[in-house]
């Protein structure tokens, strides 16, 4: 079955799904949107509702309104008082700022049609892009090993850039400009991740008066349509043309499991209107099932969710050039119809389908909001990896017992999909929803209060901790960040975490459209500029090493070539680590040898040709003093030397063999291979950390 407007001759043909309404009208509105005129649509025994008429064109604005029974008991939510937008519309004229709006009531007998956006009759034309967007569909298809996913906000990245034209600030055409493409490359992504940005509505509990907006957008109410605030749909497709013209692939954040018509009782604006049955999850009373903590769960089980989720990413997939998708919530989409968890049911299999044929990356978040965990489940999926996060902030706030924890994650070794031997898990210090990078550093509990909800909103447990002074602040930030892009796995970084970007201890800024939560690209200090360069530095070292750029699990088998495990676990003394130091719960320190000859053992063909350098990681959480930490032999002969240190840039080997390890820090060592496949020179990336 088609669905949403397509053409059929010189006719336009307008088409919509319901199962239970007993009758749905086409409402057509001038361009004033003062005049409206009614339709009767024709249903088929597909429980699509259609009409094609003559003389409709391009730019023409429409919604409908649906008949039926109003009985909340049944699910059954039919007002035709409520004008509904159509769940394709590939433009909407706006998103919805007054959510407060009475006339959005399910109930009442007001007429919505003046708050509610107004779908916009428009079609592409592939051949026509192709000349105007000759990148558009020439996709970079970076290999997800190759991958840096930076995760960024339209408006928040760009508000405040300066070197920017004012018109361009904020929107889609914000990540076309040359400078901020440039900015892009030179810190090394690969993969620029956008937070939603299909047309949204604002939750009731944002108050206009407070200043507080839907700036985060995960409040759907159409999968399809871009968001007004952003750009239009020939800014979004330019933005692509120009990103995979560097290089850069474009993700997308997607919501399928909630929209933003809240509970039973709040507003009426689409799915809830036309079928609520069919769109949402209900009881057997009819209520609205809520495992999103959202006031509602789409219902991913049923024909039309799964062909609209289909459609969506096609379209986005194919007519926009987007290159891979986010899952909000993945693993509540992925629930069945008795709201428990299946790895192979409707859902899954439609997305593997999809991200086969359209060969895009997918990744989500593998839990539902209000009681299901399924991270190493996701199959097909990347996962992201919130206990990864947790592990890092936890050991570079000085906790105990974290050590195992932290060298599974770091290995790529934790959590295996039924035994795989590929690490499957986004990684990250931190993301759009929780304390920023540098807030983790900098403060111990969440400061939301600006949020109007009474600071009750957010996560409590954030394992943050306030540094005793801002030396120490930036060296854990540096440290977990540097951290987060060598372990095996894929790495994200959130916009602005590199410039150590703050919040001031928001960590929910869902409703702050400011400059709280917009990257401040002015007065950068020297302990920020060090941060960036860093970071720079550290992305491009693992961009041409193997060693980090590699899904592949650390086995602790040994190499043949050389006798040596692929990686070997180091205590302080210089040994290898035995059970009784697994179990020591006050160890702060975590070390390992990194094999250049570990693909040699690696069951993925294609590792088995990477000969890279030998690596040293030394970590120290809280220590309360210097340890010198004696090192042993590369695995490949040669000896150690400093690719850098978090504590301290210009810090040597000492002489007898041992390294001067500081609290809180970060080391990276290497004995040069004569036959390494490095696609960049080492020392180039050994220059001081504070060059500018």
């Amino acid at each position: 079955m088609f669905l949403g407007v397509s053409k059929e001759g010189s006719q336009v043909r307008f088409s919509v799904f319901s199962e239970h309404a007993s009758g749905i009208d086409l409402c057509l509105f001038s361009d004033d949107e003062k005049k409206e005129t009614r339709i009767p649509l024709f249903k088929n025994n597909d429980n699509v509702w259609s009409v094609a008429l003559e003389n409709i064109p391009v730019g023409q604005k429409y919604g409908y309104r649906a008949y039926g029974d109003f009985a909340p008991d049944r699910g059954l939510y039919f007002n035709p008082n409520k004008l509904l937008i159509d769940p394709y519309a590939r433009e909407l004229t706006s998103s919805i700022s007054d959510w407060e709006d009475p006339a959005l009531n399910l109930s009442n007998t007001l007429d919505s049609a003046p708050i509610v956006p107004k779908c916009v009759v428009v079609f592409d034309d592939e051949k026509q892009d192709d000349i105007k967007y000759p990148y558009l569909h020439k996709k970079p298809q970076t290999e997800w090993k190759d991958t840096i996913i930076y995760e960024a906000n339209v408006k928040g990245f760009s508000a405040q850039y300066p070197e920017l034209p004012e018109e361009v600030r904020g929107k889609f055409l914000a990540f076309a400009q040359p400078q901020v493409i440039q900015y892009l490359k030179s810190l090394g992504i690969t993969h620029l991740e956008l937070m939603p940005v299909t047309t949204t509505c604002g939750g009731l509990q944002l108050k206009k008066e407070k200043g507080l907006s839907d700036y985060w957008g995960y409040n759907p109410i159409n999968h399809f349509a871009l968001d007004k605030r952003y750009g239009s749909r020939e800014d979004f497709k330019f933005m692509v043309n120009e990103l995979h013209k560097a290089g850069i692939e474009v993700g997308l954040d997607v919501v399928y499991n909630h929209s933003g018509e809240f509970g039973a009782t709040h507003n009426l604006i689409s799915y809830k209107g036309l079928d609520a049955p069919n769109y949402y999850r209900l009881t057997a009373d009819g209520e609205l099932i809520n495992t999103t903590g959202c006031g509602n769960s789409i219902n991913t089980n049923t024909a039309v969710v799964q062909k609209m989720i289909e459609d969506s990413l096609r379209y986005f997939a194919t007519d926009m050039g987007v290159d891979g998708f986010r899952f909000d919530l993945a693993g509540d989409c992925a629930l069945d119809e008795n709201t428990r968890f299946n790895a192979d049911g409707k859902f899954m299999q439609t997305v593997h389908r999809i991200a086969r044929e359209l060969n895009v990356k997918i990744s989500g978040e593998p839990w539902s909001a209000v009681g299901g965990y399924y991270r190493g489940h996701m199959q097909g999926f990347m996962e992201w990896n919130d206990k990864h996060k947790e592990a890092l902030r936890r050991f570079y706030r000085g906790d105990e017992n974290i050590v195992p924890d932290l060298a599974g994650h770091i290995s790529g070794g934790e959590g295996l999909y039924f035994g795989q031997k590929m690490s499957k898990y986004i990684r990250f210090v931190s993301a759009h929803d929780g304390f920023t990078a540098y807030d983790v550093v900098s403060y111990n509990e969440k400061n939301n209060w600006a949020n109007n909800e009474n600071n009750n909103d957010g996560d409590n447990n954030n394992a943050s901790a306030a540094s005793p002074n801002r030396e120490i602040a930036f060296r854990r930030l540096k440290s977990m960040m540097v951290a987060n892009i060598l372990s095996r796995g894929v790495p994200l970084i959130c916009a602005g975490d590199e410039l150590a970007r703050t919040q001031r201890g928001n960590n929910n800024a869902y409703c702050q459209d400011n400059e709280l939560t917009w990257l401040n690209w002015k007065n950068f200090s020297r302990e920020q500029r060090e941060l960036y360069i860093l970071i720079r530095k550290v992305i491009a070292l693992r961009s041409a090493h193997s060693s980090f750029a590699n899904l592949d699990v650390f086995t602790g088998n040994i190499v043949p070539s050389n006798g040596r495990k692929d990686i070997e676990w180091i205590r302080p003394d210089g040994r290898e680590m035995e059970i009784n130091d697994w179990h020591n719960s006050q160890n702060h320190i975590l070390a390992c040898v990194i094999n250049g000859r570990n693909g040699e053992i690696s069951e993925n063909k294609q590792s088995h040709q990477n000969k890279d350098d030998d690596f040293m990681i030394l970590m120290c959480g809280n220590t309360y003093g210097v340890i010198n930490f004696k090192l042993p032999p590369p695995p490949n002969s040669g000896s150690w030397s400093v690719v850098f240190d978090t504590a301290n840039s210009r810090k040597k080997i000492n002489e007898d063999g041992t390294y001067s390890l500081e609290p809180y820090s970060y080391v990276l060592l290497t004995s040069k291979s004569e036959n390494s496949n490095t696609r960049t020179p080492l020392n180039l990336l050994k220059k001081k950390v504070n060059e500018r």
